[in-house]
């Protein structure tokens, strides 16, 4: 009896140790991925200030890669190798506002037009091709829809919810003929309401749902082991920024309104 009641005791007192050592390694991680975040949170608004570009999709190479940045003694509190950090942004802004709510005051009807619109295309009402892609949305960010990144039935939403439905084939047709230019310019959205004849209110608001110069972005950013102990992707933060139209070095300024951390292994 004496020695069931030391093993039962010494069990009941591994168990416990056990659940401290898992509540401490979860504090651990968390502080880790806290400031990791953090970290790699203000690499991004440094690197943003770092030019004077006044397009931010000027910056970016490759596969959307804004930087690559080494640490010699990694990222981590406890890292035990160099690391390296790549940052990619994405056009995050090729989709309708599900939700007007954040808007100013003058600007929730005409998103409230634009989500109608789309409703009536989904619904079939609003004719449209399937080859045209899907209607995008999100939940976050301003009114205008990308042209660069946006479906046609996307742009389709937009362009029908701004003009209530006036003269929507030849804008569509007109905004992608002008998005395959890769160096397309600002006047691009009123050039196309010009040659489709808009005018009024609905020119107005067109230009105000259609954008080439989108200010929310997607970002990835990528922390790698040295080559050295083998490479691999160690950690991965996903989240999106919304970009001030200025991205001077002097007043750049962006708000990061999702981070999150993946699980990779």
């Amino acid at each position: 009896m004496v020695s069931l009641a030391l093993a039962t005791l010494i069990t009941v007192l591994l168990d416990r140790f056990g659940s401290q050592t898992r509540s401490v390694s979860g504090i651990v991680r968390s502080y880790e991925n806290y400031h990791a975040g953090r970290g790699l949170h203000q690499l991004f608004e440094a690197w943003l200030r770092s030019s004077n570009s006044s397009r931010l999709s000027a910056k970016l190479g490759e596969g959307g890669l804004a930087l690559t940045a080494h640490f010699s003694e990694g990222l981590t509190p406890n890292a035990n190798s160099a690391e390296t950090v790549k940052l990619y942004l994405a056009d995050g802004q090729g989709s309708i506002l599900a939700e007007p709510g954040s808007l100013p005051a003058e600007d929730v009807a005409l998103a409230q037009a634009v989500i109608q619109a789309a409703k009536a295309l989904d619904a079939g009402s609003g004719g449209g091709d399937s080859r045209e892609g899907a209607i995008a949305r999100r939940d976050l960010g301003p009114l205008a829809v990308s042209l660069k990144s946006a479906s046609i039935r996307t742009l389709r939403a937009a362009v029908s919810g701004a003009t209530a439905g006036e003269k929507v084939d030849e804008i569509v047709a007109e905004l992608i003929k002008a998005r395959e230019d890769l160096n397309i310019s600002a006047n691009a959205i009123s050039e196309a309401a010009n040659k489709a004849g808009l005018a009024g209110d609905a020119r107005a608001n067109l230009l105000k749902v259609i954008t080439v110069d989108p200010t929310l972005w997607n970002i990835t950013a990528d922390v790698l082991a040295d080559r050295l102990i083998g490479g691999g992707l160690l950690m991965r933060y996903k989240g999106a920024a919304l970009v001030g139209a200025s991205n001077s070095a002097t007043s750049a300024r962006s708000v990061i309104r999702q981070w999150v951390r993946e699980d990779v292994r």
